[in-house]
């Protein structure tokens, strides 16, 4: 993933923004940066940025197409993604933070079917657990549990209720971008990547779609 970084384009690209104020500029550079960084967006965090991405959809679209990368604005689950289809772009997750990614991928399907399209999915460490002895995979340590909920927060993908991540009726909620970090073409594949999931120690799995989205 490429970090925070304002990359400055050439000819008809250069365009894209013109016209606009210096402040609106700023403020489209800042977001820029900060989904280069991050890859993900909601509207329920960022509402100012999000209605700027929507005021500007079409020039960041175009924009985000020039660097190569795929602009999503979801409006129907209030979120954006922005996704390189490149791998050498994209992050590639060890195996723990795989796993762990495809497991919450899944739970999210599972419950989000009993939910109205607003709602988050709500699972605690209890249904993780259970995830993961269905698919027969050890279960990591307190310390890496504590740093994975971390990164997947940053990502905006996860947010835990709980004070104590490790207990196992912590709470989490699980968000919609989710749906772009795996989508569904790929979720028919997840719980047959997860049965013959290789545990040699230092593979990694490319983070499928969203490397994205992790930095």
């Amino acid at each position: 993933m490429i970090g925070r970084l304002f990359i400055a384009m050439a000819g008809s690209e250069a365009q894209m923004f013109h016209g606009l104020s210096d402040l609106e500029q700023e403020k489209i550079k800042e977001l820029i940066n900060q989904l280069l960084g991050v890859n993900f967006l909601r509207k329920e965090v960022d509402r100012d940025k999000y209605l700027l991405a929507k005021r500007h959809k079409d020039a960041l679209e175009s924009y985000f197409k020039f660097l190569g990368w795929n602009f999503v604005l979801d409006d129907r689950n209030e979120c954006i993604a922005v996704i390189s289809p490149k791998a050498d772009h994209r992050r590639h997750l060890k195996r723990d933070e795989s796993i762990f990614l495809l497991v919450l991928r899944l739970l999210y399907q599972e419950k989000r079917q009993s939910l109205s399209l607003s709602d988050h999915p709500l699972i605690t460490l209890h249904d993780i657990r259970s995830k993961y002895e269905t698919f027969r995979l050890p279960f990591v340590k307190q310390t890496l549990l504590k740093q994975m909920v971390s990164m997947f927060k940053r990502y905006q993908l996860i947010d835990s209720l709980s004070t104590d991540v490790t207990s196992d009726d912590s709470k989490f909620h699980l968000f919609h971008t989710l749906l772009h970090a795996i989508d569904n073409k790929q979720l028919s594949t997840v719980e047959e990547m997860l049965k013959r999931y290789n545990f040699e120690e230092g593979e990694t799995l490319d983070e499928v779609d969203e490397e994205a989205k992790i930095d």
